[in-house]
């Protein structure tokens, strides 16, 4: 009977304990696997407040060039000669780097003078007849005969008369003179009658003067256009000598010594060195803080350890678009561009805004929250030895500008405070993740609590 008992014990006690037994292991399984992945894995770093000075900036990457480049044209038609430059030669202001064959033009500038001389000649010899159209009195004496009036052609007169009038010398009425036509022509005044006593000198009669007047201002008109004339072509003769138009770097050169040029042709651009600019392509998202004659600073790694000056000159309204990505063109001016050179590649750092002796802290400690911004500090500044609890809660502050890595606290926080700054979080552990507030910190009043644990790093800033 006992054996029996216990054969029954055995089919009963025996499954029983399996069964407890493997329902505790899995029990104790699952407990310790929940236990691993509900620790959480996020560590946060403890961030001074500090003051410092901040700068916003955008920064690019350019080519340099200058400023101010001329093209240089021929003026004429012709033959280049003597050219003595080549690309990248230094020329100053009024250097002659070539000439074109002068040869026709200086002939025809000969010619022009001599146009301008004989013009010149005509006009004396008509000026010189104005003399002649008035009759005056060879002698002292009396007009005894007048044979002439106002309007009588000279040549009726002198084929009847001989002369114009008699007057008789001095006192001596027996001694008689003819005077004669001195031109010839219409009469236009006679001044004198028989009977007048003149003096040697005396204005008797005046000859027509129309025609020659006008001869007198047509040959004054020819001269004024041969001293035009000689003017052109002495321009056409200066216009063979090519000089440099400004002091600079021979940046292209487009003519060699032989070829024939007309008077369009581009010979030469020569780029002014003393003023040189860097262009730099600006993110489009960036392109709205840079304004015309904020400050930048240039640094070129072919010049060690040189920072230049410069300002923004211009900013282009035409973006240029690459692989989704817009950029636009930003002229930087070099002040004192001192050993630069053309084609030099130039870092461009362009100062949008700056403060100095701010409170800061890292862009990371920033916390945003339904519009509003906050931080996360530690209660205490110390956490518990067992490194598994450390009181934390929110406080609200307002920003100001920010940079890559730092931004303004302008009030919640004084200088020296410490800030927790999350550094990593375990991906099995998301509700642990500080993306706004974290899910067990309350939010009546000022935001508190106990926060789930987690380690922390010092790497605080001085």
């Amino acid at each position: 009977m006992a054996k029996k008992y216990l054969k029954y014990l055995k089919l009963i006690v025996i499954p029983i304990l399996i069964i407890a037994i493997g329902t505790g292991g899995l029990v104790l399984y699952k407990k310790f696997n929940s236990k691993s992945t509900s620790v959480s894995s996020t560590v946060y770093s403890r961030e001074k407040v500090v003051k410092t000075n901040l700068e916003v900036t955008v920064e690019a990457t350019g080519t340099i060039s200058g400023a101010d480049a001329v093209n240089v044209f021929s003026s004429i038609t012709g033959v280049v000669q003597g050219l003595t430059v080549k690309e990248g030669d230094i020329v100053k202001k009024g250097d002659v780097f070539c000439k074109i064959d002068a040869s026709t033009t200086e002939q025809e500038v000969k010619n022009a003078k001599l146009s301008l001389e004989k013009s010149k000649l005509e006009l004396q010899a008509l000026e010189n007849q104005l003399e002649s159209l008035y009759v005056k009195a060879p002698i002292d004496g009396k007009i005894t005969k007048v044979f002439v009036e106002p309007g009588d052609n000279t040549s009726t007169i002198q084929s009847t008369y001989g002369g114009m009038a008699v007057m008789t010398a001095g006192s001596d009425d027996s001694l008689e003179i003819t005077i004669p036509f001195s031109s010839s022509g219409k009469i236009a005044e006679v001044y004198v009658s028989p009977g007048k006593t003149v003096k040697k000198g005396d204005i008797l009669f005046k000859f027509d003067d129309t025609s020659l007047k006008n001869n007198i201002a047509q040959k004054k008109l020819e001269i004024q256009q041969a001293e035009n004339n000689l003017k052109e072509k002495e321009a056409d003769l200066s216009k063979t000598t090519i000089v440099a138009p400004v002091s600079g770097v021979v940046t292209a050169l487009e003519i060699k010594n032989g070829e024939i040029v007309d008077d369009s042709k581009l010979m030469a651009t020569i780029t002014d060195t003393s003023k040189m600019q860097v262009t730099i392509p600006v993110d489009e998202l960036d392109i709205n803080k840079v304004k015309v004659g904020q400050k930048a600073s240039i640094k070129v790694d072919d010049v060690d350890g040189k920072t230049f000056e410069g300002k923004v000159e211009s900013i282009s309204h035409n973006g240029v678009t690459s692989n989704n990505i817009t950029t636009y063109d930003v002229v930087v001016s070099i002040d004192n561009p001192e050993n630069l050179k053309i084609g030099m590649n130039a870092d461009v750092t362009i100062s949008i805004e700056s403060k100095e002796n701010v409170l800061a802290v890292p862009q990371e400690a920033i916390i945003e929250k339904n519009g509003k911004k906050y931080v996360m500090i530690a209660n205490n500044e110390t956490q518990n030895t067992d490194n598994k609890t450390v009181s934390r809660k929110l406080v609200e502050v307002q920003t100001g500008i920010k940079t890559t890595s730092m931004i303004e606290i302008t009030s919640g926080l004084s200088e020296g405070q410490i800030v927790l700054v999350q550094l990593n979080t375990n991906s099995n552990s998301n509700n642990n993740r500080m993306q706004g507030f974290p899910g067990d910190m309350g939010m009546g009043g000022m935001p508190g609590g106990g926060m789930p644990s987690g380690g922390m790093s010092n790497r605080s800033k001085n």
